[in-house]
């Protein structure tokens, strides 16, 4: 290196470290852009490998994913960046217990503090697509009833000691020529549920399963597939509506661990 490759090196160098850490990457952005999602079951997390004790019995995850959609803070639409979870208004999240899990949204921009709304479930306009032609996370065919229903926007299946049990939310009471046709008008109950949260840095936010399934007897004849005329989904319905069923957590509260 000769003499006046020397001087501008230095020159770089001496500015690179004078600017606090400017030439270094900036991880702190890049946490403040990510919002951890976790699964809290029966006072303890919930996971696939793990029993939870309902009503005395045991049950075994074998499936919980949700969408999430139209993200804002402080009445502000906040984008999500595009991934094999996530489009910039909706993701998807959880486990199928099969390997496939998905439990961080992953912001455009680093969230401040304030109030954090989202939506479980799709908007209308991207709920009746073909999910073998849908970009991702919307080309999951098990999570799909028909073009004329749409998407399951959560799916829940345990498995008991005599029997299974699930609970699919969806859109009803959509019309259209056929089940392979899409409804051009919104569909009568749309089931998606608005949630709005104080938010600080470095939470999580976390589903409550016990609350979701509070008061549900989990029969072998009374699994929910989002029918407003049956008890055990007026009963998810009303729990979905609980203003605790999504909490903002520190991280030392339950870690995620629903693979």
């Amino acid at each position: 290196m000769n003499s006046v490759s020397k001087i501008v090196f230095n020159s770089l160098l001496v500015s690179c470290l004078s600017m606090l850490g400017g030439c270094q990457p900036d991880t702190r952005s890049s946490s403040a852009s990510q919002l951890a999602v976790q699964l809290s079951g029966y006072q303890q997390p919930a996971s696939c490998q793990q029993f939870i004790t309902v009503a005395e019995q045991h049950w075994q995850l074998q499936h919980l994913r949700f969408y999430l959609s139209d993200f804002s803070l402080n009445q502000q639409p906040l984008a999500l960046t595009t991934n094999q979870w996530q489009q910039p208004r909706l993701a998807l999240l959880g486990t199928d217990c099969q390997g496939n899990s998905n439990w961080q949204l992953h912001f455009a921009k680093p969230i401040p503090e304030g109030q954090l709304s989202f939506t479980l479930g799709l908007p209308f306009t991207v709920n009746h697509q073909n999910p073998l032609t849908a970009n991702a996370p919307l080309n999951h065919s098990e999570l799909f009833w028909s073009w004329q229903l749409g998407y399951k926007f959560l799916r829940l299946d345990l498995q008991g000691p005599e029997h299974g049990w699930a609970f699919h939310l969806g859109s009803t009471g959509c019309q259209s020529s056929s089940v392979l046709r899409p409804p051009t008008q919104p569909c009568r109950a749309a089931n998606t549920v608005k949630v709005t949260l104080d938010y600080q840095r470095g939470q999580r936010l976390q589903l409550e399963l016990a609350m979701l399934l509070d008061k549900v007897a989990l029969l072998a004849d009374n699994s929910c597939m989002s029918d407003g005329q049956q008890a055990s989904c007026q009963m998810l319905f009303g729990n979905l509506a609980q203003p605790n069923l999504w909490r903002m957590v520190s991280p030392d509260e339950h870690t995620p661990n629903a693979h």
